[in-house]
């Protein structure tokens, strides 16, 4: 069981429809809500909980857990967002694999341009610490990397920035502000974000509405997606990852499933407070 995998699963899933859109078929990003912060679906102080699940022969249990949050803050004299995505391993199977995952992003409060963004991940002997910062100095765009390993130490790298470029917690909140009414129903939008020391671009399509029922909640009005992952360490590459978002003001990722190179993760919402909205597409 390759628990690290389960939260670059998990990662991937919140990025596929927030991040980097960096060009539709029209060349624009994925089409949103005006991005104010009177206007968006969420506020400050909001916390989901996400149960993962692992399923291989004859395992099929929950493994392990994950929180997204959200709270505002001040950073370099700008009123921002800080949100902050974590993933640890259940009790009883640090025993076998002991996995530690901290996402933390800075984002203005209107626009959601993305400021800064770290990561720190402890998986078995393995220990990163990444710092992104991004300039948007007109005409000088860039993401500016501080990075650092286990495996290659410390290093750095300058990777393009642009409009559409976001980081992966924040890629999340993006498209719960996504603009339904003009999404295109079986269309691929593609999207860019920065890994370590690069930047990857991926498909996410609109596959229309469909009721999801999730352990513990009911079942569930929901805008549904599929994610097109390319073969490597953490995906098979022979079918998509697939998303539920709550059909209602919070847009709320209420399960994914996904492919890996060994068994299959499925994420569920196991709880949440501080929605800015009502969680009204509950149907029973």
């Amino acid at each position: 069981m390759n628990l690290p995998r389960l939260f670059s699963a998990f990662a991937a899933i919140l990025i596929f429809a927030s991040t980097a859109l960096s060009a539709s078929e029209e060349g624009k990003c994925i089409p949103v809500k005006k991005l104010e912060e009177k206007n968006l679906a969420f506020k400050g102080g909001e916390k989901l909980v996400f149960t993962l699940h692992y399923k291989w022969g004859i395992v099929n249990a929950d493994v392990a857990q994950a929180t997204l949050k959200v709270d505002t803050t001040i950073l370099n004299g700008n009123k921002v967002f800080h949100a902050s995505l974590t993933g640890k391993t259940q009790k009883f199977y640090e025993k076998f694999f002991r996995v530690k995952e901290e996402l933390d992003s800075w984002f203005t409060r209107d626009g959601m341009k993305p400021m800064k963004f770290t990561r720190f991940a402890k998986e078995g002997k393995y220990t990163c610490t990444n710092l992104y910062s991004y300039d948007h100095t007109p005409g000088n765009e860039h993401i500016s990397a501080s990075l650092s390993n286990s495996r290659k130490g410390e290093f750095s790298a300058t990777l393009p920035l642009d409009k559409c470029t976001y980081d992966i917690p924040l890629m999340y909140y993006v498209l719960r502000n996504v603009d339904a009414t003009k999404l295109k129903e079986g269309a691929d939008y593609p999207m860019t974000f920065a890994v370590d020391d690069d930047v990857y671009t991926l498909h996410f399509r609109y596959l229309g509405k469909e009721n999801k029922r999730v352990l513990d909640v009911g079942t569930v009005r929901c805008l549904k997606f599929s994610f097109e992952v390319v073969s490597g360490e953490v995906f098979s590459g022979e079918s998509d990852l697939f998303g539920w978002f709550s059909d209602d003001d919070n847009r709320i990722p209420v399960w994914f499933s996904a492919p890996l190179k060994v068994g299959q993760v499925q994420g569920r919402l196991h709880s949440w407070s501080e929605l800015k909205n009502p969680f009204s597409s509950i149907v029973e």
